[in-house]
Parts: structure tokens; C-alpha cells; sequence
């Protein structure tokens, strides 16, 4: 089961890898939300926050506090307040991810899993009705009051951060961040791989490709901007992932020809390209295309040449 285990770290080492708990910004010139009703909102928040990090009941409070009293409080006030809860729930979410690996947890949870039938949505609820161990009840109870969801991975069962919740502050927070909940509520929502296949189709794993690049470009100073750059993984777009290839395996002559759903992908992308959109990615998947037409869609070694450029440079940007 060890073995089994890192395959689900992915989205878990994502959401851990810009953990910070002290966020810095530069307070801007005081202004009509910066008025002593909001600086007593965020005062009293930041005591649920500080007791949250040994506290699952303060993290609990700290989640009810800001959803019910967010729209009290200053933009950059807001903001911090935001990226405070998720700084906590990081780390409430490695405490929780160890609690739910162990054997009996894990062997409950695939108990409940086939009763309900594995092509059932895994939800709390659902769980709930076919789990009778009030310590594992209780497990699941506390998992979602902290803002978890459950996740699988090939037999593994382990939760993830639900940021689907954080959409409410989104009208509140400043656009990079606003931006930034976009991306984590789409891959929270639905992880882009699972079990080594891509589970989202090519026109949205492209998307939300584009999505974190153009978040890169528009906010390269944004306190997210080195969990985005993390989590770009341009590789699949170009070629795939191990169960879901863009390109067929070698024939008797050597010769790997472009799947036509990706195909049919790359060119509706390009079709919907706005004139004035600037990306590298889109500029080298018109480039790829080019190429797969005069080659009767076969990966050749230019085309291989393009990819590994533009995915180096992703890698060193």
C-alpha cells in the first residue's frame, strides 16, 4: 500500500508546496473599508487563525468567522484573511492525510466505497450511511467541518482541500487571488489526473493549461504565483500522461501518429484564439500543427525539438 501511496501526493505535495504561515504584504493607503469595524473583524479573526494551527476547532471557527464577516473587511484585509485559512488548512491536512492512511480507516472507507458502488460520487454523506464506527464517524465528521473532501487514487483513499468553499471569497480578495481560487476549485472539483490517466477531456486539461499560464504572465508577483508555476505541467498537453498518450505507441516502423480527439483539440483551441492573446503555449501548439499536417500527424523529431524547448522554458521561468 506504500507503493500505492505517492501516486496520490500529487495534489497533496501541490497544496503543501507554497505553505507559508506568515504572508507578507505592504498595507495600502488607508481607505473607506479601513474603518474600525473591519480592523475588529480581522483582529478577532487573527486569533482564530493563531489558534487554529493546533486547534481543529479554531480552524473550524476561522472558516465560519471569514465566510460570515468577509465582506466587512478591506480588499488586502480580505485577501491576507484568505490565504491565512488555507496556510492553516495545509497544515491540517497533512495531520489529517496520516489519520486517514492508517489501515483501519482505509480499510473502512473501501468497505463503504463498494457498497456503495465505486461509480457512486464518494461523498460524506454517502459514507456516512454505510460506516457504523463511531471513531471513524467521527474521523469523517471532523474532516468535513475542517473543509476536506475525500479523494481516490488507485485504492487510496486521502482528502484534499475543497476549495469549491473559497469561491464565496472570491468577490472580496484582489484578482490574483480571486484567479488563483478559479484554478484550485477546477483541479478540487475535478483532479486533471487520476490513476496516471488524464480524467478531464482535452479541451479542458488545455484549458486550464492556458488558465495557469496566463496566471503566470498577468500576476508574476502574486504570493501564488510559485504554487501556480508548480503545478504547470505543460507535458501533458503535448504528450499526454502515462495512461492517456496524445500519441499512439510505436508501430512496427517506429512511427507515432497524433490521437484525433487531441487533434481535434489543438485546432479548436487555435480556431478560438483571440487575436490579441498573448501565450507561448498557444503560439507553439499552432507551430505543432503545422507540422503534424505536412507530416500526416506523426511526432517527429522537430516536433519533439518544440516540446522539449517550450517545457524547459516553463521549467526554468
Amino acid at each position: 500500500m506504500r507503493l500505492k501511496h505517492r501516486i496520490k501526493l500529487g495534489f497533496l505535495a501541490f497544496t503543501l508546496g507554497c505553505t507559508t504561515i506568515g504572508v507578507s504584504f505592504v498595507p495600502p493607503t488607508a481607505s473607506a473599508a479601513s474603518v474600525p469595524a473591519s480592523k475588529a473583524v480581522y483582529s478577532k479573526f487573527q486569533i482564530y487563525w493563531k489558534n487554529a494551527k493546533n486547534s481543529s476547532s479554531s480552524l473550524i471557527q476561522a472558516r465560519k468567522y471569514l465566510t460570515n464577516h468577509i465582506k466587512e473587511v478591506s480588499p488586502w484585509q480580505a485577501t491576507l484573511m484568505t490565504l491565512q485559512l488555507e496556510n492553516v488548512q495545509k497544515i491540517k491536512l497533512a495531520e489529517m492525510d496520516e489519520t486517514i492512511y492508517s489501515n483501519p480507516v482505509q480499510s473502512a472507507l473501501f468497505d463503504a466505497h463498494s457498497k456503495m458502488g465505486y461509480e457512486q460520487k464518494l461523498t460524506y454523506s454517502s459514507l456516512l450511511k454505510e460506516i457504523k464506527d463511531p471513531s471513524i464517524r467521527s474521523l469523517l465528521q471532523e474532516a468535513s467541518d475542517l473543509g476536506f473532501k475525500l479523494e481516490t487514487s488507485e485504492g487510496i483513499y486521502y482528502p484534499i482541500i475543497n476549495y469549491g468553499m473559497y469561491k464565496k471569497f472570491q468577490p472580496y480578495v484582489k484578482p490574483d487571488i480571486a484567479a488563483y481560487i478559479n484554478i484550485m476549485a477546477d483541479e478540487s472539483n475535478q483532479a486533471t489526473i487520476s490513476d496516471a490517466a488524464i480524467s478531464v477531456t482535452w479541451d479542458e486539461l488545455i484549458r486550464r493549461t492556458l488558465e495557469k499560464e496566463a496566471f503566470l504572465r498577468n500576476f508574476p508577483n502574486s504570493n501564488r504565483t510559485s504554487a501556480i508555476q508548480n503545478s504547470l505541467i505543460v507535458h501533458y498537453i503535448f504528450y499526454g500522461s502515462d495512461n492517456s498518450p496524445a500519441y499512439d505507441w510505436y508501430t512496427d516502423e517506429e512511427v507515432r501518429t497524433l490521437d484525433p480527439e487531441v487533434k481535434n483539440a489543438y485546432e479548436k483551441v487555435i480556431k478560438n484564439r483571440d487575436a490579441n492573446t498573448q501565450s507561448v503555449l498557444l503560439d507553439t501548439i499552432e507551430q505543432i500543427v503545422e507540422l503534424l499536417n505536412q507530416n500526416h500527424d506523426e511526432l517527429t523529431p522537430q516536433i519533439q525539438k518544440m516540446i522539449e524547448s517550450v517545457e524547459d522554458q516553463f521549467v526554468n521561468s
